[in-house]
């Protein structure tokens, strides 16, 4: 059997040839590559925003926010996809259980974890023109239904159910059948695999560092989908008769009965799956020993920090007392004057540059939306986007290139000039 097995993977490796071959009397049929139009439309429509959106980033930002990691894990990805639905292993599905389970697998666990590392929805988002985005982001704003829809749909509890349905449902027996006699429930196959696998990826990896799951559910929900591969996986390695019949009359020119196929389906479910979640675990493990680390740092840090101001907050309390002793007549001045600024122009570039399409800003019009944190009472917080300290250098800075003070943030860099900058940021600063 295993010599066998070794037969397979020599023919798997030399499917890219043409030319019909005979084993056991029996003729394998050509293994062409599938230039189905849509496939290759949706593939070029997927590089070309890419490439698109990174060149029209500013270099600073599009560094910081991808680097050549990023770069290099999306060409992989589309690779891995022309290899999964173009080359010959498309043709050889056909032929083989064994082959058609290796194509689901490079569909479920090696694309979409490439693609999600690419951060392709921040490229496609920055591939149109400034106009569109707003108009995208407009059409999000008035689009509850989508919005309540697709966050029901990624919350992880629905992404796991789904996930095990599409992996249970379409290796029975039946639906595989299915699959396998229509080429448009095929497609349907392979696109349930791959969708629901994005967005298992995506909770798992967190690529734009917002995590929905913390590091210990994220072991549990990946364990968990794991083992039920796994299980898929040994029921057909050692199942003593084949249940998957649809490829009876061609697994036979391969030198293979329907047993030996998927057997070495299985193995393929098994161990190499297994591999790719066992390692997944183990990048998560080892990243939530250093979260674990950096916080309890983090806190040591801070109460460092508090009992120091504790102390210089006694002192200053004395100094305050002492100043007031001696100025009856001085008035106040604001914290948040800004030279020059003119706060009344601020509600129409507010508008202008479409802040409301994501924020609600008191005294604007339509500005109203829910994407980002309200802007009320701006004037007395202490943090720009809880990072930087709330001042008018920092204000400005953020207005003018948000991406390269926090990459990857949601933000986008709208082309501000730096007298509306000023200005918008004098309007915000009235907010108290």
């Amino acid at each position: 059997m295993p010599a066998r097995w070794l037969q397979l993977l020599l023919a798997l490796a030399c499917a890219a040839r043409t030319a019909p071959a005979m084993a056991h009397g029996a003729t394998i049929g050509q293994l062409g590559w599938n230039w189905e139009g849509w496939v290759l439309a949706s593939l070029a429509v997927a590089v070309f925003g890419y490439v698109r959106g990174l060149l029209r980033m500013d270099a600073g930002a599009r560094e910081h926010v991808f680097g050549p990691g990023r770069y290099a894990a999306f060409a992989a990805g589309i690779g891995v996809l022309f290899v999964a639905l173009i080359s010959p292993l498309d043709a050889l599905d056909d032929q083989l259980f064994s082959a058609h389970m290796l194509q689901h697998m490079l569909l479920i666990l090696v694309a979409p974890p490439l693609l999600v590392w690419g951060r392709p929805a921040t490229a496609w988002l920055w591939a149109f023109e400034l106009p569109a985005r707003r108009s995208i982001g407009r059409f999000w704003m008035g689009a509850p239904g989508v919005q309540r829809g697709i966050r029901f749909l990624m919350r992880p509890l629905a992404v796991w159910v789904l996930s095990s349905f599409a992996l249970w449902f379409w290796h029975l027996p039946g639906p595989y059948d299915w699959a396998l006699d229509n080429a448009w429930v095929h497609a349907g196959e392979h696109l349930c695999f791959f969708l629901t696998a994005l967005a298992f990826w995506s909770l798992v990896l967190a690529p734009y560092g917002r995590r929905q799951l913390d590091y210990g559910s994220s072991l549990l929900f990946v364990g968990t989908l794991g083992m039920q591969m796994g299980l898929l996986g040994a029921i057909l390695t050692f199942a003593t008769r084949p249940v998957y019949l649809a490829h009876a009359h061609t697994t036979l020119a391969w030198g293979l009965s329907l047993l030996e196929d998927q057997q070495l389906a299985g193995l393929i479910m098994w161990v190499p799956a297994g591999l790719v979640y066992t390692g997944t675990m183990a990048v998560l493990f080892v990243a939530w020993l250093h979260d674990a680390e950096r916080k309890a740092v983090t806190a040591m840090r801070a109460g460092r920090r508090t009992r120091a101001l504790q102390g210089v907050g006694t002192l200053s309390l004395l100094l305050a007392v002492l100043a007031l002793s001696g100025c009856h007549d001085k008035a106040a001045t604001s914290p948040w004057q800004i030279s020059g600024a003119q706060p009344a122009r601020g509600p129409a570039l507010i508008q202008h540059y479409g802040c409301g399409t994501c924020h609600t800003v008191p005294g604007v019009a339509q500005a109203s939306g829910t994407v980002g944190p309200p802007l009320t009472q701006f004037g007395q917080r202490a943090y720009i986007a809880g990072m930087l300290h709330n001042n008018p250098d920092n204000l400005m800075m953020w207005l003018r290139d948000p991406q390269r003070v926090l990459p990857g943030n949601a933000m986008p860099n709208t082309g501000m000039t730096e007298r509306d900058a000023r200005d918008i940021a004098a309007y915000l600063y009235t907010l108290q």
